[in-house]
């Protein structure tokens, strides 16, 4: 299980949620396959839900846990300060809940609070990919709710 550190602490993941946005949003989880290189994240802190050309929400990502067609669940990595049992029983009940008829296994982002920002995709076309990460260090954040704050306005480009 991979902990928090200087270097992940300061990740955005955005991923691409233009058909499950309200889902994340009323849900706080995020749930794709766990198969598949489109579907592999890497560990960060920070989750960017994509949709309508711009990351509308932000969240901190608590955990990251595999669920498999088993019943079991596996920790990826987790920032948050809960026991690792109570993200693995959430996020059991939220594949049951919300992918009752999916291919398991799948992967559960369990987020925090999510935070309202406006940062704007100002290159042609849509996303390329389902994730794409950006180092926001030089933000100087330690939370979503900060961070959510500092991207509002501000342009993908600004941290090419």
């Amino acid at each position: 299980m991979a902990q928090s550190d200087q270097t992940t602490n300061q990740i955005l993941d955005i991923v691409n949620c233009a058909r499950t946005w309200q889902e994340v949003k009323e849900q706080r989880v995020y749930i794709c396959p766990a198969r598949g290189t489109a579907y592999q994240h890497q560990p960060a802190h920070y989750f960017g839900v994509y949709y309508n050309r711009s990351v509308q929400l932000v969240a901190n990502i608590e955990a990251v846990v595999e669920v498999t067609a088993e019943g079991t669940a596996e920790i990826k990595w987790q920032f948050g300060g809960d026991r690792a049992a109570n993200y693995q029983t959430r996020a059991i009940d939220a594949a049951k809940r919300l992918r009752p008829e999916s291919d398991l296994p799948v992967q559960v982002f369990i987020l925090d609070v999510l935070q309202a920002t406006d940062f704007k995709k100002d290159t042609a076309g849509s996303m390329v990919g389902t994730k794409k990460y950006i180092d926001v260090s030089s933000l100087g954040v330690d939370s979503a709710g900060y961070l959510a704050g500092k991207l509002s306005g501000k342009k993908w480009s600004d941290f090419q």
